[in-house]
């Protein structure tokens, strides 16, 4: 009798430890299922292949003399193709990805614009700046809804670490490397019943930039943060400011 309740015992204790592990592994795909991102190849324990995109607000950092409108100056990140791995057994993946990122930093207020002279960008009051603009403009007075931008586009490639710590909780840190290869000021106004944009080209920036990133996935949908210390453009071309970004990631 004692030996067939010990047999029960250990059945019911393998069977009990049985189940925990398949719940593990349905636990585990169900992890990999609720990930963000689109799937661009079938699930697998290991190796994915996904898109991913992200919308955010920047915040300039350390600007020189400069008065940054956060919710005028929005960045947008698209991965076309993020390379995921998984080692077997583990709640760590490993990802490296490859994509378009551009970013505007939109100044605040209506008065000043950014101006190009030389090689050098600054800002300047609407009445001092009047002769980048039409002639139309006059002394400036009849100028109305400025609005003054730079804009960076760049081939970013996204180097991240992430850890599971439950079905709809996770955690990626890395870097982003940007090949920043395009940028311009844009002014925009309205003078009378004419809406008027100019654009300037080839202002300096940063050819190559690295970026501090950090996600917290909450199931599909994720919310980030971004660090950049690197100056937007280069020493001595313009003023100088660094961005901080944050938003939403999927």
């Amino acid at each position: 009798m004692k030996k067939l309740l010990l047999m029960s015992l250990m059945a019911v204790a393998m069977s009990a430890n049985a189940e925990d592990k398949n719940e593990i592994l349905v636990d585990n795909d169900d992890v990999v299922a609720n990930e963000g991102g689109i799937k661009l190849t079938k699930d697998d324990d290991n190796d994915n292949w996904s898109m991913h995109f992200a919308l955010g607000v920047n915040i300039p950092q350390k600007a020189d003399g400069c008065s940054f409108a956060p919710f005028r100056s929005w960045e947008f990140n698209l991965t076309l193709l993020q390379y995921d791995y998984t080692p077997k057994k583990s709640k760590t993946t490993l990802s490296a990805g490859l994509g378009f990122n551009w970013r505007a930093y939109t100044l605040s207020g209506h008065n000043n614009c950014f101006v190009k002279g030389g090689d050098y960008v600054g800002i300047m009051d609407v009445k001092s700046a009047y002769k980048t603009f039409a002639s139309a403009v006059g002394d400036g007075s009849n100028l109305e809804n400025l609005s003054s931008n730079i804009s960076t586009t760049a081939i970013s490639m996204p180097l991240l670490i992430k850890q599971r710590f439950s079905k709809s909780f996770a955690i990626s840190l890395g870097a982003q490397l940007n090949w920043n290869f395009y940028s311009r000021i844009h002014n925009y106004y309205e003078v009378g019943d004419d809406d008027v944009d100019t654009y300037t080209k080839k202002i300096g920036q940063r050819p190559f930039t690295v970026d501090v990133l950090g996600i917290l996935h909450f199931g599909k949908l994720g919310v980030y943060c971004k660090y950049s210390p690197m100056s937007v453009l280069k020493k001595d071309r313009g003023v100088e400011f660094k961005s901080f970004a944050a938003g939403i990631y999927f």
